[in-house]
């Protein structure tokens, strides 16, 4: 069964949602702004990469407590406004699984965090309470009926990709084992706390397996993965910091993504602990840490992963974050919301907005797909 939870994850990308406010103003802008792109790494290994408004500060946090087989490690990206009165935090992919033959915690045995469902709403509420506790819901957001189709295509996705796993093993006729989707959900909120203003945003792509047993019903169980993309943060210290800021929170998420390397990165040390746990279960700690140290010493590059797709995960990535990528002039990539019409360019500058807006001797620019 760990095998099928391992598989059903192992196309996911990326984790942002944005409003529906452009990432970059409709005003054409004749000083323009300076933008840096970072990039972040985990050991030797890149992990995020983005661009952010000069002047903003940043930093990553990573976690490899190999609690998890699913996502054993989680990657916090924090950054802040210059003058430190607004803050971002991007949390990368975490998983959850509900099984009512045991309680809520960590399982290190099966390296299996069990949490009772809940669907992206629902989980904001629950992670603002947990993590801000006496946040106070203040305006569901809510998210564009655009992205809640993609997610239930997506989800099917990951279904497919389990399907050969519960064939195989159902081919042995010793248990049997359905697989089907749970629900796709997405969501987006603000809350207060103290003076603090704060917007939340996730995704949830869950799906169900269910066991039966011809030997002990003892065996029969049913468990719901929640897979959790990403989810982000936004805080302003007051009100105003939280207003002024917006425009630049947005755009820096429409522009910032982990990295292929760092899912490819995910999937291996799923697969080492996996492996680990099923032929050395005696010596389970002992064996991921050394799989996770054989990782870094050979410094394993994504383009060695034969589930790595490439196109999908990059589709994926704008979908989520509700952004249109446009190839300009130059060749490089320009995102922006999927609630703009085009986006035009004359030399150096870029108008975003409609096409009816587009000033003389600006030329639209198609997208990238």
């Amino acid at each position: 069964m760990k095998k099928i939870l391992t598989i059903l994850v192992i196309f996911l990308s990326v984790f942002f949602i944005t409003g529906c406010n452009a990432s970059t103003s409709t005003k054409k802008s004749k000083q323009g702004k300076i933008y840096e792109r970072i990039s972040l790494k985990d050991g030797n290994v890149t992990v995020f990469e983005g661009v952010v408004p000069k002047g903003w500060n940043y930093n990553i946090e990573s976690n490899w407590n190999v609690v998890s087989s699913v996502t054993p490690g989680k990657e916090t990206v924090y950054l802040s406004s210059p003058d430190l009165s607004a803050t971002i935090k991007i949390i990368s992919q975490e998983s959850f699984t509900e099984n009512k033959k045991y309680q809520e915690g960590e399982n290190k045995d099966y390296y299996t965090t069990y949490l009772h469902y809940m669907n992206a709403s629902d989980y904001l509420d629950y992670y603002m309470d947990k993590y801000y506790n006496g946040s106070k819901l203040i305006k569901d957001v809510g998210v564009d009926d655009k992205l809640l189709t993609q997610i239930k295509d997506y989800n099917n996705i990951i279904y497919t990709s389990g399907l050969s796993d519960v064939n195989a093993i159902n081919s042995q006729g010793k248990v049997k084992v359905s697989l089907s989707v749970h629900e796709s959900t997405a969501a987006k909120k603000q809350y207060e706390l103290g003076l603090n203003n704060m917007e939340a945003s996730t995704a949830i792509a869950a799906t169900k397996t269910t066991l039966e047993s011809p030997i002990s019903p003892l065996l029969n169980s049913e468990s719901i993965l929640s897979k959790i993309p990403y989810t982000i943060v936004y805080t302003g210290e007051t009100k105003e910091a939280f207003d002024k800021y917006y425009d630049e929170y947005l755009f820096i998420v429409a522009n910032s993504n982990f990295t292929k390397d760092y899912y490819a990165m995910v999937e291996y040390v799923s697969n080492a602990i996996t492996n680990a746990y099923t032929e050395y279960y005696t010596e389970k700690s002992k064996a991921g840490l050394q799989a996770w140290n054989n990782y870094v010493d050979s410094n394993y590059s994504s383009t060695s992963s034969a589930s790595t797709n490439d196109k999908v995960m990059e589709m994926w990535d704008d979908v989520i974050k509700e952004v249109d990528s446009y190839r300009l002039e130059d060749g490089t990539q320009f995102k922006t919301s999927i609630h703009n019409e085009t986006v035009a360019q004359n030399g150096n500058e870029i108008y975003v907005g409609t096409k009816a807006g587009i000033p003389n001797g600006f030329q639209i620019v198609d997208k990238s797909y």
